[in-house]
């Protein structure tokens, strides 16, 4: 027999057992929950900044966040979290024209 087929049969008796243990078949590994947080529609002024902060539900913890805007002319110029729950996205307005915001927060449980 060759020295690779020695290995490989040697091998697999140790992870049968690997398989069959019981520490490995619990899925030890928590489950999180992941909800989406989203603020009202909001305007922004033309050539004006709007901060806007959404709050996650009690009982998880905000870990990010996104946004929308009604046009290529209104920038991000934050986003960040505002304490556990809360995550706050600033928004800037370029155009010569008002738009809209909208922000949102992935929340964990």
């Amino acid at each position: 027999m060759s020295r690779t087929k020695l290995l490989a049969l040697a091998a697999v008796p140790a992870l049968a057992v690997c398989l069959a243990s019981p520490a490995l078949a619990d899925d030890e590994t928590p489950h999180h929950r992941v909800f989406t947080a989203e603020s009202p529609v909001r305007p922004i002024g033309a050539n004006q900044t709007e901060t806007v902060t959404v709050t996650c539900p009690r009982g998880t913890v905000a870990v990010s966040g996104g946004w929308l805007v009604s046009s290529a002319d209104i920038d991000v110029t934050g986003n960040r979290a505002a304490g556990d729950r809360r995550w706050t996205i600033r928004f800037a307005n370029e155009a010569n024209q008002s738009g809209r915001v909208q922000a949102f927060a992935r929340c964990l449980a």
